[in-house]
């Protein structure tokens, strides 16, 4: 589960961005100025806070307050999960947009997780974690 999350993660995005270069070049995709900060910081925030806090409340307490107590469907849920997630990364509108797939990805595999073995936030965090440390990789490689 967790490759096949790591590369939706970082697939789906792709179409909704070429979109947005496509009809608005002038725009930049990315989110906060991270080249700002030193690295142990980054990889602290960026890498272990960040992806706790966020399936903490996006994937855990949305899908679960959802689900559990206002019986929405699983795929309803994972939507609306998507959609507080990508509007809670708003630097810029093409950010959010691409952030929705990943928001998609990241519910389904909390949701898929929690009824297979109970570890929705575990594996969830641990695929959110791994694809900010895959961005923060890209970001600081030498190109």
């Amino acid at each position: 589960m967790i490759p096949l999350a790591l590369l939706a993660t970082e697939v789906l995005p792709w179409p909704i961005g070429y979109l947005g270069d496509l009809f608005y070049p002038q725009k930049e995709l990315g989110g906060p100025d991270l080249k700002s900060h030193g690295i142990v910081y980054l990889i602290f925030f960026v890498c272990v806070f960040a992806p706790l806090i966020e399936t903490a409340f996006n994937q855990w307490g949305c899908i679960t307050l959802l689900r559990n107590r206002l019986g929405a469907g699983p795929w309803l849920a994972v939507l609306l999960s998507a959609a507080l997630f990508a509007g809670l990364h708003n630097y810029n509108w093409k950010y959010v947009l691409t952030t929705f797939p990943i928001g998609v990805v990241l519910g389904f595999v909390f949701v898929v997780e929690q009824t297979r073995r109970r570890r929705g936030f575990v594996v969830t965090s641990l695929v959110h974690s791994l694809r900010n440390g895959i961005s923060l990789l890209l970001i600081f490689s030498p190109m």
